[in-house]
């Protein structure tokens, strides 16, 4: 065993120095096994932090479930009493946002803080143990009680600088005084962590100090707020848990009076409550699926310019090893010695993978996303990453030098030792392995050019932005009062005189509110349903209900097709009076509601909700958002602030479909003479009106479109550099195979041009393999690429949107493999001229 040892460290010892020999190979064979390693240790790193690594802190994480859709308060306690399913069920609304001062004595400025309103049994659920005092008990938080919260780790240690006193403290909570009774363990965010939440209220509390639970929501059935999960029995699989949940479920909807034709659709599906976010089954798949086609074509081709490297570079040691053959080395020796030389070039490429995974992760996670919400995408690698790419690094060096290394070893002796060893005179069918490796890595580099480059060219041509509007002198701030400790008829009087006094400022030119700033998200999705009355019946279609305030288009500079804006009166309405509403509708509403019709003074209703509105203006069709191809059909009803205060959406279900989702509160959209200072003005005058009111999200409309675009260029700089990458692989496998077919064939080019060839006759001679091996690899990527794209653009309507806008796109048909030819002939022709260069004289002395 200690020989053996011994001949393993003079092994490496030996690679050491080969390798430093020939400076180049080893620089091209670890920068190419340290991006194609590396970008595989990414996605890996994206998959590890969004579904397997565990909820921290909790116990047996694996056995948490959630529901994939809300639920109302009524329907968790009848989950909650399924005991032989669930051990432990709790609920929670979140994220929400709470506006917080730390220390209300000293009169601090509250910061907007996100966090989760909860069941009693929310921690003991998640296995969770507080790091300072307690939880929440089901016996001690009851309605009528004094409210407490539970803060989180990180925010004890930033915010109350770790104070161990920490418990019996008073915060000032959406504008009332809340005492914290524990703090949660490190690393402990909540539920879902992809939206940390850093304070935990029961939902007990009530709606004074958070206004979601307003309205009796702990006793309508109708209202879904609430995620569910449940920690499962010991011996329940999912598939039973979801039947008799589901059985539960349908007997509520019974007993609730349900429509048989509205229980389509509510079926109770269980996802993992373990990861970051929670992931339906096919949304995981399709992740799975386009990140292992990526990954696939990335080692690939990674790993066959390892192998054409490593069989160029045993071509040139045949002599060597001849030589050593002749002396007494075995044949299992010498094949040790090279897979030495193999693996450490693979593991000097994995130590490099490492560090470009850090730093390509870490840059990731710290890419805010422009959202109301906040998402916090933390993939820096784990121990786990570490190991795999170490591990993949391995089984990349044994594998794809295996191969090389026997060939290499299986040379014939005598003609090796001689010095024209190399001139044989079969040409073109001794290189069949490596002609079909670099093949292959034609057609891998062309797949994955186009596929990542119908991604970049698709999101980059949907995500164009023409806003239709000047975005100069635009400002946008945001206010929720509601999570200041305001009632809902404080909030609506606050913001129905806020206008007014803003637009006395000498530096604002024109103000108005809105539900959320134009171009707020990536996408538009449907969110109503309305309809419109037809002679042949009503007619439904499903639209993006906006809710704006007086004046909102001509502050944005946009003037309507038709008819006239909602005015300060239109704003006066309350939700509950039985007046009918004004509304307005884009050009697209119009015309799928009403058809050719005129559509001012006609009635629309919303189904959901049962108001009437009356149409009293159109507005120009806009692209709706980044990902919006077409417009979208909208509809525009008044910013009321009753009909807000509250709202909550299930922002994970809105990010699974390419949404950033939304949050309560009112941006203000105001428009300012050039030069002028708006923002600061208006920050001064919210101050003399309330100085407790909190303003977040400041920025000027140019901002506003550049956060979204930077999430955008990053991603299509990310998926550009691969496509780049894979053809950097490319073009080196055929320079080195060129070279060698140049290296081996020398004598036979020194024959031909003795003969009388031309130097134009021996480069058409080269030239002509590369061109056969690159019209192969074409042909081949060409079909594999318009398979796959068509294969994951039916998985998800965001590929589709992206894959739908490109694929037929020329740029991309047409130049990729023209770019790719045109690269690959190029660094054919770099060996080919230099085999022109050959002294017949010198070629025929070799022997």
């Amino acid at each position: 065993m200690a020989q053996y040892f011994f001949d393993l460290l003079r092994d490496v010892m030996y690679a050491v120095r080969m390798l430093v020999r020939a400076p180049g190979f080893t620089a091209v064979g670890i920068v190419s096994l340290t991006l194609g390693i590396g970008v595989c240790s990414v996605f890996y790193s994206e998959i590890n932090s969004m579904v397997l690594r565990p909820l921290p802190a909790a116990r047996q994480p694996e056995a948490l479930v959630a529901l994939e859709t809300l639920s109302s308060y009524p329907y968790f306690e009848r989950y909650r009493d399924q005991i032989s399913v669930a051990v432990s069920t709790s609920a929670f609304v979140g994220p929400v946002p709470f506006s917080v001062a730390f220390d209300p004595s000293a009169g601090m400025k509250t910061a907007r803080v996100f966090g989760h309103l909860v069941s009693p049994e929310y921690f003991t659920t998640l296995g969770v143990e507080p790091a300072i005092g307690r939880f929440f008990q089901a016996d001690a938080e009851k309605e009528g009680t004094a409210p407490v919260a539970v803060i989180s780790n990180r925010l004890w240690r930033a915010r109350l600088n770790a104070d161990p006193l920490v418990v019996g403290q008073v915060l000032r909570l959406n504008g009332k005084s809340v005492t914290v009774i524990g703090v949660a363990p490190k690393d402990f965010l909540g539920v879902f962590p992809f939206a940390p939440a850093d304070v935990f209220v029961p939902v007990t509390s009530g709606a004074s100090i958070a206004p979601e639970l307003g309205g009796d929501v702990l006793h309508a059935r109708d209202l879904a707020l609430f995620r569910v999960v449940q920690r499962l029995a010991p011996g329940v699989r999912l598939a039973a848990a979801e039947a008799a949940l589901d059985a539960v479920r349908r007997q509520l909807d019974s007993e609730g009076g349900i429509p048989e034709s509205e229980r389509k659709g509510r079926q109770v599906q269980l996802l993992s409550a373990s990861g970051m976010m929670p992931m339906p089954a096919e949304r995981k798949s399709i992740t799975y699926t386009f990140m292992a086609i990526l990954m696939g074509l990335i080692l690939s081709l990674a790993c066959t310019n390892l192998a054409n490297l490593l069989l160029a570079r045993g071509s040139q040691r045949r002599k060597e090893i001849a030589i050593r053959i002749v002396v007494g080395a075995n044949r299992f020796r010498l094949v040790r010695q090279l897979l030495t030389e193999s693996v450490l070039l693979a593991l000097a490429g994995g130590a490099g993978s490492c560090v470009f995974t850090y730093w390509l992760t870490n840059l990731i996670s710290t890419l805010k996303l422009p959202t109301p919400v906040a998402f916090e995408f933390n993939v820096r690698p784990d121990l786990s990453v570490l190991l795999v790419t170490l591990a993949l690094s391995s089984i990349v060096g044994v594998a794809f030098g295996l191969m090389p290394a026997l060939a290499t070893t299986r040379s014939d002796v005598t003609p090796a030792l001689k010095e024209g060893g190399l001139s044989h005179m079969r040409g073109y069918r001794r290189f069949g392995i490596r002609n079909v490796l670099v093949a292959y890595q034609v057609a891998s580099s062309l797949m994955l050019l186009m596929i990542v480059g119908y991604v970049v060219l698709g999101y980059r041509r949907t995500s164009h932005v023409d806003p239709g509007f000047e975005t100069a002198s635009l400002y946008l701030l945001e206010l929720d009062p509601a999570h200041d400790g305001y009632t809902a008829e404080q909030s609506a009087k606050l913001l129905d005189v806020l206008p007014e006094r803003l637009a006395r400022l000498g530096a604002v030119r024109a103000v108005t509110l809105a539900e959320a700033a134009p171009f707020a998200d990536f996408v538009a999705l449907p969110n109503a349903r309305f309809s419109a009355p037809q002679p042949n019946g009503d007619v439904q279609r499903s639209v993006v209900r906006q809710r704006i305030g007086a004046g909102y288009f001509g502050t944005i500079g946009i003037p309507l097709a038709r008819g006239r804006e909602f005015t300060q009166q239109d704003m006066h309405t309350q939700p509950m009076q039985v007046s009918v509403q004004a509304a307005l509708v884009n050009q697209t509403a119009a015309r799928e509601l009403f058809g050719l019709e005129n559509p001012i003074g006609r009635r629309i209703r919303d189904l959901k909700t049962t108001k009437s509105y009356t149409v009293v203006g159109i507005a120009r069709d806009l692209k709706p958002e980044f990902f919006a191809s077409t417009p979208v059909a909208t509809v525009f009803v008044p910013l009321i602030v009753d009909a807000q205060a509250s709202a909550t959406t299930d922002v994970f279900a809105a990010f699974n479909n390419g949404s950033l989702g939304s949050a309560p509160g009112a941006t203000i959209v105001l428009r300012g003479p050039s030069g002028s200072d708006a923002l600061n003005a208006v920050r001064a005058e919210l101050a003399s009106i309330d100085p407790h009111l909190t303003v977040f999200n400041t920025r000027t409309m140019h901002e506003q479109i550049g956060r979204m675009n930077s999430v955008i260029q990053f991603s299509s700089t990310f998926y550009g550099g691969i496509g780049v990458f894979g053809l950097i692989l490319a073009s080196i496998g055929l320079a080195g195979v060129t070279a060698y077919a140049v290296a081996r064939r020398s004598k036979e080019i020194g024959i031909r041009m003795a003969l009388g060839a031309s130097q134009n006759q021996v480069l058409r001679l080269v030239m002509k393999e590369g061109a056969m091996l690159v019209a192969v690899g074409t042909a081949a990527g060409f079909a594999g690429a318009v398979l796959v794209s068509r294969a994951l653009s039916s998985t998800t309507a965001e590929l589709a949107r992206a894959l739908g806008a490109s694929t037929g796109d020329p740029l991309l048909l047409i130049g990729a493999p023209l770019l790719l030819a045109g690269l690959a002939m190029l660094a054919c022709y770099l060996p080919a001229r230099k085999a022109t260069e050959i002294d017949p004289l010198a070629a025929l002395r070799q022997e």
